[in-house]
């Protein structure tokens, strides 16, 4: 593959960046807004579910029950799809658009005033997005494993399909810079945020459609549909020691990076006593940071392999967890704190976008060569699961912490947030186990003797 096909397969990590941005830095903090925010309340606030969960919470958790039907569902229709336009090409096409608008339709509640309608409008769009986030995605994870067979080539694929979704993020981490302009123009708080959402919506419907129209599938796979049933696909991939151990390892250092997205907005404007504007400066100083990592990182997860850097990012990503306890008694200026903060978090932000998919990837050839069937579908399904619900743990847990030490008529308390980071930060220790069960060097072993003997066969 060409590096401009191979970047036309990456372009809809953009539009994901952007989208994840959406969900996971700033649902939270538009629907349980801080006094700071000057947003309107616009569904039942407090832990109103079995005296446990927020609504948000409530909704996440649910939404991620669905998942865990339609994730293999979709993989296993894709796998075994027989479409003259390839097994995963068509489900994206007809995904990107819905996908996209659900993404904008979660922060347009119809109504001023919480109320049922609001949240049930939530739950409808939250859970349509989570149905179109995986007819897309499922399949066009699924296809970067049989397209691109060589490790190296591959490594690189994920280095750039990483580039497209952290500079994605980056635009989406803007988005308080865009808000507050919009707010200076005359709009109320709420319209100047679903106005920044909708100029990314058309962006990111626009990415998601390139490699629909620019890519001939079967131009590029040659595929071994599998002829077992849905169960027994999932009990296969469960079944194989490596995926478990990644999987899991995917989940809790995926957990942990999302409770510290979830709570960016309360950590700059709560814990440090920043503006709203602050957190785009140190933002853009961590994903600078990890950019300019990137090929350093390239370079070593081609000589070396890929667990001893994701081992790395984890502690320091722990440390870095357990430090935002301290923010608010830190001395100096908390500007300078953080943006020394932002410099530290690079590393993980680099190694942890790149990777762990990669790893993955790594994994489901492995599988590919020793069964002799291409099940990259039931494979990615169960990794864009474990992703969100990574997330959805984050989503659930967060709101339920957060209000813990708040004063009376204010939602966010400063233990509730400490509490956060510390919970963020168990679950990056997590990860730093389960991937130390990983055998990367039996992984790799397998898939260089199959290259090699494939080149001695021609």
């Amino acid at each position: 593959m060409t590096n401009r096909t191979i970047a036309a397969y990456c372009l809809p990590q953009f539009a994901v960046g952007l989208f994840t941005a959406m969900l996971n830095n700033y649902l939270i903090y538009f629907y349980q807004p801080s006094r700071e925010s000057g947003l309107p309340t616009l569904i039942t606030q407090g832990t109103v579910i079995l005296g446990v969960l927020t609504v948000v919470g409530f909704v996440k958790a649910i939404g991620h029950v669905f998942d865990a039907v339609t994730d293999p569902l979709v993989a296993s229709l894709s796998d075994k799809s027989r479409s003259p336009d390839g097994r995963r090409s068509p489900f994206m096409k007809w995904a990107a658009v819905p996908f996209g608008l659900s993404a904008l339709l979660i922060f347009c509640v119809p109504q001023s005033a919480p109320g049922m309608v609001n949240n049930l409008w939530l739950a409808v769009f939250l859970w349509a997005y989570y149905l179109f986030y995986t007819l897309y995605m499922v399949p066009q994870e699924a296809l970067l494993p049989e397209m691109i067979p060589a490790e190296g080539q591959r490594v690189n694929a994920y280095t750039m399909r990483s580039f497209f979704f952290v500079t994605g993020s980056a635009v989406g981490y803007v988005t308080p810079l865009i808000v507050s302009g919009l707010k200076k123009a005359g709009l109320p708080p709420v319209w100047a945020w679903r106005c920044t959402f909708a100029l990314f919506t058309v962006v990111g419907i626009i990415l998601l459609l390139v490699p629909v129209f620019t890519i001939k599938e079967k131009d590029y796979v040659r595929s071994v549909q599998p002829t077992v049933s849905l169960k027994e696909s999932i009990s296969h991939a469960f079944a194989n020691r490596h995926f478990r151990a990644v999987t899991l390892g995917q989940l809790l250092e995926g957990t942990g990076m999302s409770f510290f997205q979830a709570c960016i907005m309360y950590y700059v404007t709560s814990l440090m006593g920043l503006p709203e504007e602050a957190s785009v400066a140190i933002l853009a100083v961590s994903i600078a940071g990890s950019l300019l990592l990137y090929p350093l990182i390239n370079r070593w997860a081609k000589r070396r392999g890929k667990r001893l850097p994701i081992l790395l990012g984890c502690a320091v990503f722990t440390l870095a967890e357990f430090a935002i306890c301290f923010s608010d008694a830190l001395p100096g200026s908390p500007m300078m704190m953080a943006l020394i903060f932002a410099v530290f978090v690079s590393f993980p932000f680099a190694v942890l976008n790149i990777l762990p998919h990669s790893m993955m990837a790594d994994v489901i050839q492995y599988d590919t060569i020793t069964t002799g069937v291409n099940q990259e579908g039931i494979f990615s399904a169960a990794k864009s699961f474990i992703t969100k619900l990574g997330t959805s743990l984050a989503i659930m847990i967060v709101p339920s912490l957060t209000v813990i030490g708040a004063a009376a008529g204010e939602n966010i308390g400063r233990l509730g947030l400490k509490l956060t980071a510390v919970a963020g930060g168990l679950f990056c220790l997590g990860a730093i186990i389960a991937f130390l069960r990983y055998n990367e060097r039996e992984v790799l072993g397998v898939i260089r003797a199959h290259r090699a003997g494939r080149k001695e066969g021609n």
